[in-house]
């Protein structure tokens, strides 16, 4: 039996802001490496081209459902799971208490 904290996966709020700060900042770069265009990521991640493009260029806040896309996306990309790791946009922190399980 695996018995999880009901609170073992939940940031507070100003630990989600700044995951998704670090990822705003690195954007274009790990689109550049996962060489796809801003209407296909759009598409991807299941927003228009115009929000992707306000969030690329910080005229709009993601939300943490777009942060959470874009991660599971870049995570997948050969050119840029590592990288993702390496910038500190990839929520360890998260990935850590959602693996923190008690089996019993």
């Amino acid at each position: 039996m695996i018995i999880r904290n009901k609170m073992c996966w939940e940031l507070t709020q100003a630990q989600k802001e700044e995951y998704i700060q670090n990822l705003t900042s690195k954007l274009a770069a790990l689109r550049a490496h996962a060489d796809i265009s801003q209407e296909d990521l759009a598409n991807i991640i299941g927003t228009s081209r115009q929000t992707y493009y306000a969030i690329e260029n910080r005229k709009r806040t993601m939300s943490w459902s777009t942060y959470l896309s874009l991660i599971f996306f870049y995570d997948t990309v050969e050119k840029t799971s590592q990288m993702i790791r390496e910038l500190g946009v990839y929520p360890m922190q998260l990935v850590d208490q959602f693996n923190d399980v008690t089996t019993t």
